[in-house]
């Protein structure tokens, strides 16, 4: 008499063992003293013991939901952000079996680099208060659950990307200063860089020129006496990537 074969193990039926978070590392760079503009944003939320924690934003992820929507929606649920049109990346996943109290969470924490001089946090219904806390300061604040270790990966993962990548752009308005972009540089990699002169960032920079990427489209009015400063306009994806790492 023949029978069926016993189904391989891989095949049973899973039994869910893990609950999947999602937590995003927002990064930006704010008017402030060089040393405070690199911020990251951070949220005050009561937990299940009744304590009230800053932590990054952050949700579970629902049965029918991707990564990036559950991402996109901790933002708009946590800080009131529509983030619909921004560019998200995966970081890392955080899976140690005690980093949640109440059971086992792994996150599939995501990054973000914005503008934030137009957006306006409101905080949730779960979330006391929302703000711009300057990465330096960071250490200061008892974050919930392994939030200070995300933003540690995801400020080296940051300064990486600002060596190859295109990334900066997100940080600027549509039309900038040479002095501006050099400064979203300083803020994240070296503030010595705020002392490099014009013209040698420029030439850190002529590649993009070359290729059309990077646009000089006039002069600001200043409205002051003096000379007018040069404006820009970046023109490529914020996904582009440099032929050759920067020096600094």
């Amino acid at each position: 008499m023949l029978t069926e074969p016993a189904a391989p193990a891989d095949r049973r039926e899973l039994i869910p063992n893990a609950v999947l978070a999602v937590d995003v590392v927002v990064f930006t760079v704010r008017q402030a003293p060089l040393k405070e503009a690199f911020q990251v944003l951070l949220v005050n939320q009561r937990s299940e013991d009744g304590m009230t924690r800053w932590a990054l934003p952050g949700v579970l992820v629902r049965p029918t939901e991707t990564f990036a929507e559950a991402a996109r929606r901790a933002l708009l649920e946590k800080a009131g952000l529509d983030a619909a049109t921004w560019y998200l990346d995966q970081l890392a996943t955080f899976g140690e079996p005690t980093r949640d109290s109440r059971g086992r969470v792994a996150s599939i924490a995501h990054i973000a680099v914005v503008r934030s001089d137009d957006l306006i946090l409101r905080p949730g219904a779960d979330v006391k208060a929302t703000e711009w806390c300057p990465v330096s300061r960071v250490e200061e604040r008892v974050l919930a659950f392994d939030h200070a270790e995300m933003i540690r990966v995801g400020v080296q993962r940051i300064r990486s990307k600002l060596r190859y990548s295109w990334v900066a752009f997100q940080l600027l308005d549509p039309e900038f200063t040479i002095p501006q972009l050099r400064a979203v540089y300083a803020a994240i990699l070296d503030p010595s860089l705020e002392r490099l002169s014009t013209g040698n960032f420029k030439k850190a920079m002529r590649p993009l020129f070359e290729s059309g990427v990077l646009q000089n489209i006039g002069r600001a009015s200043t409205g002051r006496r003096g000379r007018p400063r040069d404006l820009y306009r970046f023109v490529g994806p914020v996904t582009g990537t440099r032929e050759r790492e920067l020096p600094w």
